[in-house]
Protein backbone atom coordinates (compact mmCIF):
# COMPACT_ATOMS: atom_id res chain seq x y z
CA UNK A 1 0.00 0.00 0.00
CA UNK A 2 1.37 3.31 -1.23
CA UNK A 3 2.64 5.23 1.64
CA UNK A 4 1.61 9.57 1.15
CA UNK A 5 3.07 13.15 2.59
CA UNK A 6 0.58 15.24 3.50
CA UNK A 7 1.02 18.85 3.35
CA UNK A 8 -0.63 21.76 4.42
CA UNK A 9 0.98 24.35 2.77
CA UNK A 10 1.24 28.03 4.46
CA UNK A 11 3.36 31.36 4.03
CA UNK A 12 4.47 31.24 7.32
CA UNK A 13 4.62 27.37 8.26
CA UNK A 14 3.92 23.90 6.74
CA UNK A 15 1.94 21.08 8.59
CA UNK A 16 3.53 17.61 7.51
CA UNK A 17 1.75 14.30 8.55
CA UNK A 18 2.06 10.64 6.49
CA UNK A 19 -0.50 8.36 6.18
CA UNK A 20 -2.03 5.72 4.05
CA UNK A 21 -5.41 4.89 2.92
CA UNK A 22 -6.20 2.76 6.77
CA UNK A 23 -4.38 5.28 8.84
CA UNK A 24 -2.30 9.09 8.70
CA UNK A 25 -0.70 10.86 11.92
CA UNK A 26 0.65 14.09 12.07
CA UNK A 27 4.10 14.38 12.17
CA UNK A 28 5.87 17.97 12.66
CA UNK A 29 5.40 21.51 11.30
CA UNK A 30 8.49 23.12 9.74
CA UNK A 31 9.17 26.96 8.43
CA UNK A 32 8.09 27.85 4.87
CA UNK A 33 10.91 29.78 3.75
CA UNK A 34 13.66 30.02 2.82
CA UNK A 35 11.89 27.52 -0.01
CA UNK A 36 14.62 25.75 -0.69
CA UNK A 37 15.12 24.43 2.91
CA UNK A 38 11.60 23.37 3.06
CA UNK A 39 11.85 21.57 0.15
CA UNK A 40 14.75 19.84 1.36
CA UNK A 41 13.41 18.81 4.24
CA UNK A 42 10.22 17.25 2.71
CA UNK A 43 12.37 15.33 0.83
CA UNK A 44 14.04 13.69 3.69
CA UNK A 45 10.52 13.28 5.63
CA UNK A 46 9.90 11.38 2.75
CA UNK A 47 12.33 9.42 2.42
CA UNK A 48 12.39 8.70 5.97
CA UNK A 49 9.41 7.45 5.92
CA UNK A 50 9.48 5.69 2.82
CA UNK A 51 6.77 7.87 1.36
CA UNK A 52 6.01 7.13 -2.60
CA UNK A 53 3.92 10.56 -3.10
CA UNK A 54 3.31 13.98 -1.93
CA UNK A 55 -1.02 15.37 -1.18
CA UNK A 56 -0.54 18.96 -1.28
CA UNK A 57 -3.96 20.82 0.45
CA UNK A 58 -5.58 23.19 -2.28
CA UNK A 59 -7.20 25.89 -0.99
CA UNK A 60 -10.19 25.96 -3.23
CA UNK A 61 -12.81 29.29 -2.72
CA UNK A 62 -15.97 28.11 -0.83
CA UNK A 63 -17.61 28.53 -4.69
CA UNK A 64 -15.35 25.72 -5.62
CA UNK A 65 -13.14 28.08 -7.81
CA UNK A 66 -9.54 28.14 -7.35
CA UNK A 67 -8.02 31.70 -6.60
CA UNK A 68 -4.41 33.66 -6.13
CA UNK A 69 -3.77 30.87 -2.64
CA UNK A 70 -4.28 27.78 -4.88
CA UNK A 71 -1.97 28.95 -7.55
CA UNK A 72 0.49 29.92 -5.06
CA UNK A 73 0.34 25.54 -4.35
CA UNK A 74 -0.09 24.38 -7.16
CA UNK A 75 3.44 26.00 -8.00
CA UNK A 76 4.41 24.92 -4.68
CA UNK A 77 3.57 21.12 -5.54
CA UNK A 78 5.28 21.62 -9.20
CA UNK A 79 8.66 22.43 -7.03
CA UNK A 80 8.39 20.45 -4.70
CA UNK A 81 7.58 17.26 -7.73
CA UNK A 82 11.11 18.65 -9.68
CA UNK A 83 12.83 18.92 -6.63
CA UNK A 84 11.86 15.14 -4.89
CA UNK A 85 11.13 12.97 -8.19
CA UNK A 86 8.19 12.16 -6.28
CA UNK A 87 4.44 12.40 -7.42
CA UNK A 88 2.44 15.40 -5.84
CA UNK A 89 -1.41 15.59 -5.73
CA UNK A 90 -3.61 17.97 -4.56
CA UNK A 91 -6.45 17.55 -2.49
CA UNK A 92 -9.24 19.78 -1.44
CA UNK A 93 -8.16 21.31 2.39
CA UNK A 94 -11.53 24.10 2.39
CA UNK A 95 -11.93 24.32 6.38
CA UNK A 96 -9.04 22.12 7.41
CA UNK A 97 -7.00 24.86 9.66
CA UNK A 98 -10.47 25.37 10.88
CA UNK A 99 -11.25 22.11 12.19
CA UNK A 100 -7.26 21.24 13.01
CA UNK A 101 -7.88 24.04 15.74
CA UNK A 102 -11.40 22.65 16.77
CA UNK A 103 -9.99 19.35 17.42
CA UNK A 104 -6.56 20.94 19.50
CA UNK A 105 -9.08 22.75 21.64
CA UNK A 106 -11.37 20.05 21.90
CA UNK A 107 -8.51 17.98 23.40
CA UNK A 108 -7.59 20.46 25.81
CA UNK A 109 -3.92 21.76 24.03
CA UNK A 110 -3.24 25.05 25.21
CA UNK A 111 -3.01 28.04 23.21
CA UNK A 112 0.71 27.94 22.92
CA UNK A 113 1.12 24.09 21.77
CA UNK A 114 -2.02 24.21 19.13
CA UNK A 115 -0.08 27.04 17.57
CA UNK A 116 2.75 24.50 15.87
CA UNK A 117 0.61 21.75 15.75
CA UNK A 118 -2.34 22.69 13.96
CA UNK A 119 -0.53 22.79 10.40
CA UNK A 120 0.29 19.10 11.37
CA UNK A 121 -3.20 18.20 12.17
CA UNK A 122 -4.14 20.33 8.99
CA UNK A 123 -1.79 18.17 6.69
CA UNK A 124 -3.12 14.78 8.31
CA UNK A 125 -6.85 16.00 7.24
CA UNK A 126 -6.21 16.97 3.49
CA UNK A 127 -4.27 13.37 3.46
CA UNK A 128 -7.78 11.90 4.71
CA UNK A 129 -10.01 13.93 2.60
CA UNK A 130 -7.89 12.97 -0.23
CA UNK A 131 -8.06 9.01 0.75
CA UNK A 132 -11.92 9.39 1.28
CA UNK A 133 -11.94 11.30 -2.44
CA UNK A 134 -10.13 8.22 -3.79
CA UNK A 135 -12.31 5.83 -2.50
CA UNK A 136 -15.56 7.16 -3.27
CA UNK A 137 -15.64 6.75 -6.76
CA UNK A 138 -14.94 2.98 -6.13
CA UNK A 139 -17.76 3.03 -3.88
CA UNK A 140 -19.94 4.02 -6.58
CA UNK A 141 -18.72 1.56 -8.97
CA UNK A 142 -19.45 -1.41 -6.72
CA UNK A 143 -22.89 0.09 -5.87
CA UNK A 144 -22.22 0.43 -2.14
CA UNK A 145 -24.29 2.78 -0.63
CA UNK A 146 -22.57 3.26 2.96
CA UNK A 147 -25.79 2.51 4.58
Amino acid sequence: MPRWIGVDFGSKYVGVAVGDEDISMPLTTVAAQPDDALLVALGKIAAEQGADAFVVGLPINMDGSEGGAAKLCRDFGERLRQHTKLPVEFADERLSSWEAEGMLIGGGMKPSERKQRVHAVAAKLILEAFFTARKAPDERASGASGE
